[in-house]
């Protein structure tokens, strides 16, 4: 890959802020180790949660590529490393490997579908059939049942009160769809949690 010379690795550390909304867009990341999240606050100080990024996932492209200032605020969920690619070496790859530049534009579709899928779960579900969704998706992104997660993050990714989040998480651990543990939640039937999203 014709970018490796230009790209440079940075570490970041849980909790950190790695750009805010409206800052300029000069770079793109490559998660290679950990997992960030892309917040969206408004002017009422609540934050909506679009996303969560880990190893291989790509943040950042789209102030990137239309020069715009960043679309969302990037926060490191825990520690890790990126990769930071810079606007200039990546155009002038576009420009010059056909290739490249129509996989950029496959992903960037493939992460607006996805997010107006997200978006529309948001608005069209109760809050106990979001908080399946996203566990849902998780496993089905990541390959994983058991997810590190605190009610107070989660609260956020499906935009819900941390008592609401705490009286849904209780009656699917009722109903042996979830067990919890502090910080932690491992689901223990899909099948369960996809039954309840076809509840009316």
């Amino acid at each position: 890959m014709k970018l490796t010379g230009t790209a440079r690795q940075r570490t970041m550390r849980a909790g950190e802020t790695l750009c805010h909304r409206g800052d300029p867009g000069m770079s793109m990341w490559v998660v290679l180790e950990g997992e960030v999240r892309l917040e969206l606050p408004d002017f009422s100080g609540t934050t909506l949660v679009l996303r969560t990024l880990r190893a291989g996932e790509a943040v950042g492209e789209l102030a990137l590529f239309d020069g715009n200032p960043r679309s969302a605020t990037v926060v490191a969920v825990t520690n890790g490393r990126l990769l930071a690619l810079e606007r200039r070496a990546v155009l002038k790859l576009m420009q010059t490997e056909p290739g490249f530049a129509i996989r950029v534009v496959e992903v960037l579709c493939e992460r607006l579908r996805q997010t107006n899928a997200r978006l529309e779960a948001m608005r069209f579900r109760d809050a106990g059939q979001r908080i399946c969704m996203f566990l849902l998706q998780r496993e089905q992104e990541h390959g994983v049942k058991r997810l590190e997660i605190t009610q107070a993050a989660l609260a956020e990714c499906v935009g819900a009160t941390r008592e609401t989040i705490n009286r849904r998480l209780t009656e699917l651990e009722s109903a042996g769809a979830i067990q919890r543990e502090p910080g932690r939640i491992t689901i223990l039937s899909s099948a369960m949690l996809r039954a309840r999203l076809k509840e009316p």
